[in-house]
């Protein structure tokens, strides 16, 4: 099993710790384009975080290897920088019609006189 971190990211905005490890980026490992131009996916680093509870991938602003950690250090990490990229990415709300859901009213039968 890989190393595992304690990382500080964005969460819907706010600052959050997690526990997390690094991935090989599957860009890098199945591509030589990544390695000789860089990684767009990965920053050129060559892995990714993922938080291994969820399977998601999380952009850590600080880490820290869980065996190396202190008091101290957890306390001096600070606010999360400015257009730091959240752990869910969220989109804005599609519109929806909510007639569209309904089906039309029959129209009235009107019996006509012969």
């Amino acid at each position: 099993m890989s190393e595992l971190y304690l990382i500080a990211h964005s969460v819907r905005g706010e600052a959050a710790f997690d526990v997390a490890l690094q991935m090989d980026c599957p860009c890098c490992v199945t591509s030589d384009y990544y390695s000789r131009e860089g990684c767009l996916e990965c920053d050129s680093l060559g892995y990714w975080w993922i938080i291994p509870t969820s399977g998601h991938r999380a952009y850590p602003y600080w880490t820290s290897e869980l065996g190396e950690l202190t008091n101290g250090e957890i306390h001096a990490i600070g606010e999360v920088p400015s257009g730091w990229p959240d752990h869910y990415r969220t989109k804005a709300a599609p519109k929806l019609d909510i007639t569209s859901l309904f089906k039309p009213a029959p129209k009235a039968h009107i019996a006509r006189r012969l």
